[in-house]
């Protein structure tokens, strides 16, 4: 992650912003060389906020963490997956 100066970012704003957005470029933001903020792109914040919610979740973070492992698996050939469409099935 880059550091910027606040004086920096202040003349160089539209560059800055620019390259957060469209590059995902970070930046610390320093004042009298002491990092104070960061800017990251709306999209990261997003994201960022989605995955704190869902690993906020009990137990989330295991599951995910297992269906992981079962997926390397079945990339071996080692375990069959089930496709999503056979679990959700309607029996009628």
């Amino acid at each position: 992650m880059d550091t910027v100066a606040i004086s920096d970012l202040r003349a160089n704003l539209p560059s800055l912003i620019n390259q957060v957005s469209n590059q995902f470029k970070r930046f610390i933001v320093t004042v009298s060389g002491q990092p104070k903020a960061v800017v990251i792109s709306l999209d990261e914040l997003e994201s960022l906020e989605e995955t704190a919610e869902i690993l906020s979740i009990p137990g989330a973070y295991k599951t995910i963490k297992k269906a992981l492992k079962e997926f390397e698996l079945a990339k071996k050939g080692k375990i069959k997956l089930i496709p999503a469409s056979k679990v959700f099935e309607k029996t009628t």
